[in-house]
């Protein structure tokens, strides 16, 4: 049944038959063309004028894409948002600084290595910069870079600057779906989306498995369109979206130093108002799906939670809440487990934010909900068959836990994913 995301967005999810998240129909409602638009999990929607390339550059191991380039036909509006990690990768800073003009022309992404806390990274950052630009005929300062991988192990130059030449003649238009499979690290397999609405098109792809918390996570995301935005336009469009997706995700509370989220346009479509606010809705679903998909599919998980969380004092305070709800491992371990246990909730949204003192939390004033199915209404528990609910919980790949603190005026939806042994199997194991 399609239902509504968020109040004031036009945003809406139809939850497929199948166990998938990733086959759940994400839309919304165009003004353009007075219907209703799917978001495609898939990349068939390309704006021309870009081309690519993806190889292997033996980064980590021989024979894996670990490189890959999108290059648009001529300096195009671009727009990121990034890390809030106090431990950024050297190619954020990079980012950062060359994207306060709001133009770029070329991404480039090495995937297996996050250039973080090494001795020759910013170097390393800025020669890489100048070999692409000279590869690729375009401005170092137009040049995007993306490191994720492993921290503190030095870039392998050598083999990124053999992996860059010649790339100029490899580049062919339509090659995304070889990038999104370049950039990904742990992930289980690409992460991508498009949509079309008239003439305008856009697509996205992302990467994202573990070390996921917001502010955003061990993702990168990147969005190609041919509308016609200005850099600030962009810039908002692209703000407005991260904060209630990719900034309302969480699989192990832990902040990457490499997360980036940027788009690029080509600019080749003019809008009209309703082809601004088609394009405001199209990113805004295209990343809800990217987002989901990002924690459906990370490093262990067998479950995607989503998590509404109402109260009275604001929509942060409500965020806040639900994060603690996703983020606690007693509450991830119980949903991977099927066990309905509302006490873990009861826990977790009275956890204290710091040292700063804050009014308890009266039962009086709490109902929490797993499922549909209410577990404790406003001072005491629900009769409930636990063992039916339970049977449910592991059956089913999505959870769904809505807890209303007070009259609920405000708020917020967060998603975050079980914790299961094959996480810790994964990050145990991951430099050897």
């Amino acid at each position: 049944m399609k239902r509504k995301l968020f109040e004031d967005w036009n945003a809406y999810i139809d939850v497929a038959a199948s166990s998938d998240p990733a086959h759940d129909v994400i839309s919304f409602e165009s003004r353009t063309e007075k219907r209703e638009i799917h978001i495609e999990g898939t990349l068939a929607h390309q704006p021309k004028g870009l081309s690519s390339v993806a190889v292997s550059a033996g980064i980590k191991h021989e024979g894996v894409l670990d490189l890959s380039v999108v290059k648009l036909g001529s300096p195009g509006v671009a727009a990121g948002v990034f890390t809030k990690n106090r431990c950024p990768s050297y190619a954020v800073t990079w980012d950062r600084e060359k994207l306060v003009d709001g133009r770029a022309q070329l991404l480039c992404v090495v995937s297996k290595n996050a250039n973080v806390f090494t001795v020759r990274g910013e170097e390393d950052t800025r020669t890489m910069a100048r070999l692409l630009a000279d590869e690729l005929a375009v401005r170092a300062d137009d040049v995007i870079l993306s490191c994720t991988g492993v921290i503190g192990v030095p870039l392998p130059m050598a083999k990124i600057e053999a992996g860059i030449q010649g790339l100029s003649k490899k580049l062919r238009p339509g090659g995304l779906d070889d990038v999104s499979r370049a950039i990904l690290t742990t992930d289980r397999g690409p992460k991508v989306c498009s949509v079309r609405v008239g003439d305008v098109v856009a697509c996205a792809m992302a990467k994202g498995a573990g070390m996921i918390e917001p502010n955003m996570a061990t993702m990168l995301v990147y969005f190609f369109t041919n509308a016609d935005v200005s850099p600030a336009a962009l810039k908002a469009i692209l703000d407005g979206a991260v904060d209630r997706t990719f900034n309302s995700i969480s699989v192990d509370s832990d902040t990457s130093t490499s997360d980036s989220v940027i788009a690029f346009s080509t600019g080749q479509v003019l809008l009209d108002s309703d082809g601004e606010a088609d394009l405001v809705d199209a990113f805004r679903c295209m990343s809800i799906k990217l987002a989901r998909d990002i924690v459906a599919q990370s490093e262990g998980a067998t479950k995607l939670i989503e998590c509404t969380v109402r109260a009275d004092t604001s929509a942060r305070d409500a965020k806040i809440m639900a994060k603690k709800i996703v983020n606690s491992p007693l509450v991830k371990t119980a949903v991977h487990g099927g066990d309905p246990n509302w006490g873990r909730i009861v826990m977790a949204i009275g956890k204290p934010d710091g040292d700063a003192p804050a009014p308890p939390i009266a039962r009086t004033e709490v109902t929490i909900e797993m499922m549909g199915q209410v577990l404790f209404r406003r001072s005491e528990p629900v009769a409930t068959d636990l063992e039916a609910l339970s049977r449910s919980i592991k059956a089913s790949s999505r959870v769904s836990i809505d807890v209303t603190v007070g009259q609920g005026r405000y708020a917020a939806k967060v998603w975050g994913c079980d914790l299961s042994n094959r996480y810790v199997e994964i990050n145990a194991e991951y430099m050897t």
